[in-house]
């Protein structure tokens, strides 16, 4: 009698564990995913912005190398104000990294965003490729 309590009891423990093991493996998945669902649309939309804002300000500088005046320094100054949507994009990603989600994760959700407004092969070339 006492050796069937006893392995019951076993039995119990082995139970917890493998069901512990189950949860633990299936749970951080579901909740990176459930994450990303929800992140997904704000994140991408601050992602384009910071993009577009860092094009602009790449530009700006360029004009103003290229042709120094009056208006290409306003045009500067702005694009520098732009880039504030850069800091609300890194807060952002700043917030998802603290909730769990990884470098893989937010690389995926930025590549997504970047490549949605992109309409054919060309567009997606130009968004990877490194101007000077």
């Amino acid at each position: 009698m006492r050796s069937i309590s006893l392995r019951s009891s076993w039995l119990r423990y082995a139970l917890v564990l493998a069901g512990g093991v189950v949860i633990g493996q299936i749970v951080p998945p579901l909740w990176t995913w459930g994450v990303i669902l929800v992140a997904e649309p704000s994140y991408q939309e601050a992602t384009y912005r910071c993009d577009r804002s860092m094009r602009a300000h790449l530009l700006a500088k360029q004009k103003l190398e290229a042709a120094p005046s009056a208006e290409s320094v306003r045009d500067l100054e702005a694009s520098e104000i732009a880039l504030i949507d850069c800091q609300d994009y890194d807060l952002m990603r700043k917030r998802l990294m603290l909730v769990g989600l990884d470098e893989t994760a937010l690389s995926y959700m930025a590549l997504k965003a970047i490549e949605a407004k992109a309409t054919d092969l060309q567009d997606v070339i130009e968004i990877h490729e490194i101007h000077y």
